[in-house]
């Protein structure tokens, strides 16, 4: 894979080279380090990665965790392309509230809902149990103080405590520009998708944040399910995600 020559180059240039040639050199070595393991490290240079503003809200909304960044960056660019369509949001699982953040940031004319238990999963299916996951009931608890806190800034936000889909109640008035779905399980993201679904308006977006993820393999299979027969593609995002847009 890596020839002599391209190893003293290398080495060249983590010694002597300018700062861009040494970034190169220690990400393919991070690469090499991952792969041995099994894990894979994209590429460097990105452009959202050096948005300042972002990478500190995310940082401060979301310490300890490095992992999900791509995904809330993508989310809010899914917001901004739901400007012009009429409607409220919908977050269905929104933790601390991060997510949420970007969201009420980008879309300061729209109500954002938000559908959180504050006690973690509920109990997975046999539908949710594979290889990979490793859920549990209870898992991903969040504190609603902290949420509240984190979402203090905003006056178009309004919080809705239970459990999916009897919390739906509050909102079956409501029609929709952008619904983001974050539960990890079959049940409630098949809840979820009934329910909102038909309140999304034409231009809305619905995205998935555990769509592409092997260890959520209940919620893809819920997608997958719910959409099938449905003129809307389901599009499968690198970062993990899925999308459709409302035809």
């Amino acid at each position: 894979m890596y020839s002599l020559k391209r190893v003293v180059k290398g080495l060249a240039w983590l010694c002597a080279g300018g700062t861009p040639r040494r970034r190169r050199v220690l990400q393919e070595l991070a690469r090499i380090s991952a792969g041995a393991f099994g894990f894979t490290i994209s590429e460097d240079y990105k452009r959202w990665q050096r948005d300042s503003d972002f990478m500190a809200a995310y940082r401060r909304l979301s310490p300890g965790n490095p992992y999900s960044a791509e995904r809330k960056f993508f989310l809010r660019e899914m917001a901004r392309l739901t400007r012009t369509v009429p409607g409220s949001v919908a977050e269905c699982g929104c933790y601390e509230g991060a997510s949420a953040y970007f969201i009420a940031n980008t879309l300061p004319d729209a109500t954002v809902h938000l559908f959180d238990s504050f006690a973690g999963l509920p109990e997975p299916t046999a539908l949710d149990r594979t290889q990979d996951s490793m859920w549990q009931k209870g898992d991903l608890t969040a504190s609603e103080a902290t949420t509240r806190a984190n979402l203090a800034g905003f006056s178009n936000i309004a919080i809705h405590r239970g459990w999916i889909p009897e919390i739906f109640t509050a909102v079956a008035n409501e029609r929709f520009r952008l619904v983001h779905i974050d539960v990890d399980l079959y049940e409630p993201t098949l809840a979820s998708l009934e329910f909102l679904y038909p309140r999304l308006n034409s231009g809305g977006v619905i995205v998935f944040d555990d769509y592409g993820f092997t260890n959520c393999e209940g919620a893809y299979r819920a997608v997958q399910e719910y959409m099938e027969g449905r003129p809307e593609p389901i599009i499968h995002c690198p970062t993990g995600q899925g999308i459709i847009f409302k035809r």
